[in-house]
């Protein structure tokens, strides 16, 4: 009887090791079951209250966005308003292209630079600066080909390079722009 009494011990401990397993596999299929609830309730409600504040943000930040547009139109409407111009040259400048077929085009442009430095006027009027200038542009405009000039990208091309020469000849003063005025090719 005594080892009954020990067999029953063991089945009951086995019984209750079970019914612990039962309680905690029962509680382990309830987890997954929660991540799916939580998963398929609380992410839509997080996406439609991150949407929400998204929505508000607009909305609400609309007048400061005008009000910065506005000060921003402000600024460079002043600082185009500051820009001074001087045409370093008394002409035109008139140069013949590298040759294309035979013929050889003729280049007719005519410029003016753009300055906020007061001093850039009176290093231009300098006549070795002037002259460097000059023969800086024509050097440029003699190694251009026609189709070079071509488009809005040749244009930008152009006023980009001659924006360059100009502030390296007048260092260490800048100018904002090189703008053209006439720009005829024949």
């Amino acid at each position: 009887m005594a080892e009954e009494a020990e067999t029953d011990t063991e089945t009951e401990s086995e019984d209750g090791a079970e019914g612990a397993e039962g309680a905690e596999g029962a509680a382990g299929k309830a987890k997954p079951g929660l991540v799916k609830l939580a998963l398929f309730i609380g992410l839509p409600a997080v996406i439609l209250i991150l949407a929400g504040v998204a929505a508000a943000l607009l909305l609400l930040g609309g007048g400061e966005d005008e009000a910065d547009a506005e000060e921003a139109e402000a600024v460079q409407t002043d600082y185009w308003d500051q820009v001074q111009t001087l045409s370093p040259f008394e002409n035109a400048l008139q140069v013949s292209l590298s040759r294309q077929q035979g013929r050889s085009p003729t280049l007719i442009v005519s410029f003016e630079i753009a300055y906020l430095d007061p001093l850039v006027a009176q290093r231009v009027r300098e006549p070795v600066r002037n002259a460097a200038l000059r023969d800086s542009y024509t050097e440029f405009l003699l190694s251009l080909r026609p189709e070079d000039l071509d488009g809005s990208m040749g244009h930008f091309r152009l006023k980009s390079e001659l924006v360059r020469r100009t502030n390296l000849i007048l260092a260490p003063h800048e100018v904002e722009d090189v703008l053209i005025n006439e720009f005829m090719l024949q």
